[in-house]
């Protein structure tokens, strides 16, 4: 299959390329600003960038159900249970400023003009059959006098269908970033070393530190979180919107490295996100001991417990490979037009985070480890000098994984098991204070199936 105008603009960009005088610039993945350069002794760069972000879920629960071949066993199956969305769109501002040859400090500062999440039942027919609205289940476990008994009236776990709304000024991020190798630089001064045509590599190491702000925490209880014994909804404020500060120190190592060649320019990124929540600021679910189990009230304040039962945010890594195409290039006028494809992978550990279901039941959920893959296809287009745009589409997953499972208690004493009360008279120490016997316990957990994400970005960028 023939191109046309690919060929047309292409063409003359390979033959440009060959006779290149200075070499073109590094793929974006590892452009960094510069500073006491000839002619130009201080580069700052601002960036605004835009993103419409959409994940669609299927909620489903375990669930369990009589073999057909063996009527006295029982199997775990997963219901469908819940439909979820949620729709974000950011505003970001990043300010860069070159210190020296390829060092550079960078300032990054999100803005969410509206981050929303809404469920609903899976399908038409899910009212009447939820496991979530005919629930008869205590969260304290089965062992209290009148628990879990199918004669009284169901308490709901959740209200559905139900929204939720944040929006504001997220966490800031101040970051380095430099580069030990960049031979477009090396063959200004070398020419004899890098004759035309010679692939020329980029290679930066960077480190980010995003700073927990001062204010509001996210607090998921505001979006009609039910209690537990009665089904009844929490007071809420009427067109709340949350906030987006979470109050956790990031601390972010990356490196990334692409290499020109002709019309390809290849780049691969690698990147780790380190948080830690700040204690007594961060979201603790014991700040609501009524959305608790019983042993709540013993355990929370309990030296055993305390500071163990807040925000754990999961630990991630994110590998990244793509490449541009340079479909057409002016080197001395610094204008470049390419086509940008890439991939990206983010593993999550498990942790205790705001996941898909903290709005709907009112607090924080220990999620089991995912990964998210992310394909991206877009346009680069530096106009001038001082002008560059970047369009890009997404399209990617989330796999399937658990969102309710935390772990049922400790073993204090070293006697090799872990006692539980259940809800029995005698509420026991080594019970989680936090694990809900309705939907942390095999059988009854909610799970994430697989997420469909697709979004659009644009980022306009000027460079002085």
């Amino acid at each position: 299959m023939r191109l046309p105008l690919l060929r047309a603009l292409a063409v003359p960009a390979l033959l440009g390329s060959l006779a290149l005088a200075p070499p073109a610039r590094a793929a974006h993945e590892t452009d960094v600003a510069d500073a006491m350069d000839p002619g130009h002794p201080l580069e700052v760069d601002l960036d605004v960038g835009y993103t419409h972000l959409r994940r669609d879920t299927k909620i489903t629960r375990e669930n369990f159900q009589t073999d057909p071949n063996n009527p006295t066993t029982k199997n775990t199956v997963l219901v469908d249970e819940l439909q979820h969305s949620q729709v974000d769109d950011q505003l970001q501002f990043r300010l860069g400023v070159g210190l020296w040859h390829d060092l550079e400090i960078h300032f990054v500062v999100p803005y969410s003009l509206g981050e929303t999440q809404n469920w609903g039942y899976a399908s038409d027919s899910s009212a009447s059959l939820s496991t979530l609205t005919n629930n008869h289940i205590n969260i304290s476990g089965c062992n209290g006098v009148g628990a879990c008994s199918t004669s009284a009236a169901p308490v709901p776990i959740a209200g559905v269908p139900g929204s939720s709304k944040r929006s504001g000024i997220g966490d800031p991020t101040i970051g380095v970033a430099w580069g030990p190798i960049n031979e477009e630089r090396e063959s200004r001064l070398k020419p004899e070393l890098f004759p035309p045509g010679h692939a020329l590599a980029t290679w930066v190491v960077g480190f980010d530190y995003t700073l927990p702000l001062p204010g509001d925490v996210d607090d998921p209880t505001k979006f009609g979180a039910l209690n537990p014994n009665t089904g009844v909804a929490l007071p809420t404020t009427a067109g709340y919107s949350g906030s987006l500060l979470r109050h956790a120190h990031v601390f972010s190592p990356w490196t990334a490295y692409s290499i020109r060649y002709h019309l390809l320019n290849p780049y691969f990124s690698l990147r780790a996100d380190l948080p830690l929540a700040v204690g007594g600021a961060a979201w603790d679910n014991c700040s609501h001991e009524e959305l608790l189990a019983d042993v709540a009230t013993q355990n929370c304040s309990n030296a055993a417990w305390k500071g163990s039962t807040g925000y754990q945010p999961s630990f991630d890594g994110v590998f990244k490979v793509g490449t541009e195409l340079v479909v057409a290039e002016d080197p001395e006028a610094q204008r470049k037009f390419a086509f940008d494809l890439n991939g990206s992978m983010t593993w999550y550990s498990p942790g205790r985070n705001y996941s898909m279901v903290t709005d709907m039941l009112g607090k924080l959920t220990y999620e089991d480890e995912h990964v998210t893959g992310l394909g991206n296809f877009g346009f680069y287009g530096r106009i001038a000098r001082w002008l560059h745009v970047r369009v890009y589409g997404t399209l990617g997953f989330d796999t399937p994984h658990f969102l309710t499972n935390e772990d049922i208690g400790k073993d204090l004493n070293g006697d090799g098991q872990i006692t539980i009360s259940a809800g029995g008279p005698n509420p026991s120490l080594e019970q989680n204070p936090l694990y809900d016997f309705r939907l942390d316990q095999v059988g009854r957990r909610l799970r994430a199936e697989m997420t469909l994400i697709w979004g659009i970005t644009g980022v306009i960028s000027l460079n002085f």
